[in-house]
């Protein structure tokens, strides 16, 4: 089990800044929500002071290997109230992902929030994950660094409608929130990761493939403030012509939209 905040920390030593993918966060290779959240990270550290996040988008380039990666952030503009930011994660000169980053300090403005939270128990008041599992159900690292508990527990073998969320609250084990890009990271694993579980819960029990990640954009409504439990809200509304299209948003038990986005998907066949 990880630390999402260890393991998704980003060095700048000499002005290089430098990152390790730990094994941890594997699902196909390093999970494309964890490996964006280095890349935010990696914009925190160039943003100017007192900023926190507005906006991501990503293009996953390839998939990344465990073990030490560099990233280069440029500021292409500076404002008075916003500044964006790119981003490039590289191992042995490659580049497997390339990031845009809006960044802000504004804290006035227009304030509307005509969006309710689905309806659902707080967290307290439903099962983890594992009162469903059987004792021998085989568990996968990367679900190890979470507790999870879904809101209405859909047996594996039984189809989710098309288009039905899926809804569970998440809590990320032990993290801590040494500043607001860390905080907000956690809401791109949120979103990026159950947009494949949305779609593929959908479908016939026979159907055999993988669908990787080729983008994920994501906007921040209000940072998280460091609180445990977030629910993801996640869905698959469309698929065709080898794409798979996914929507996600999170939310905070006090109701705050904190985040929301989605991605394309790409129709693989199973590797090996």
């Amino acid at each position: 089990m990880g630390r999402f905040h260890e393991d998704t920390a980003v060095a700048d030593i000499d002005g290089v800044l430098t990152a390790t993918l730990s094994r941890d966060w594997e699902i196909w290779g390093p999970n494309g929500g964890y490996v964006a959240a280095i890349a935010l990270r990696a914009a925190g550290l160039r943003a100017p002071e007192g900023h926190r996040p507005a906006s991501f988008s990503c293009q996953y380039l390839s998939v990344g290997k465990f073990g030490l990666a560099q990233a280069e952030v440029r500021v292409i503009k500076a404002g008075r109230s916003a500044a964006c930011l790119t981003v490039e994660l590289s191992q042995d000169g490659k580049p497997f992902l390339t990031a845009q980053v809006w960044t802000t300090n504004k804290d006035d403005g227009p304030t509307m929030a005509a969006t309710p939270r689905p309806e659902a128990p707080l967290p307290a008041d439903l099962h983890p994950m594992e009162h469903y599992l059987p004792p021998d159900a085989p568990k996968h690292r990367f679900w190890a660094n979470f507790e999870t508990r879904p809101v209405r527990w859909i047996p594996f073998g039984q189809q989710l409608e098309a288009g039905e969320p899926l809804l569970q609250w998440q809590r990320f084990r032990d993290f801590e929130a040494p500043d607001v890009f860390a905080d907000c990271a956690r809401m791109l694993v949120l979103i990026d990761t159950p947009l494949w579980p949305a779609h593929r819960r959908a479908q016939p029990s026979e159907a055999n493939y993988i669908a990787p990640s080729l983008d994920l954009s994501v906007w921040f409504h209000h940072a998280p403030g460091g609180v445990e439990w977030l629910l993801s809200d996640a869905r698959s509304e469309e698929s065709h012509s080898g794409l798979i299209h996914g929507i996600g948003r999170v939310w905070s038990e006090d109701g705050r939209l904190l985040a929301s986005g989605g991605g394309h998907m790409i129709h693989t066949p199973p590797r090996g």
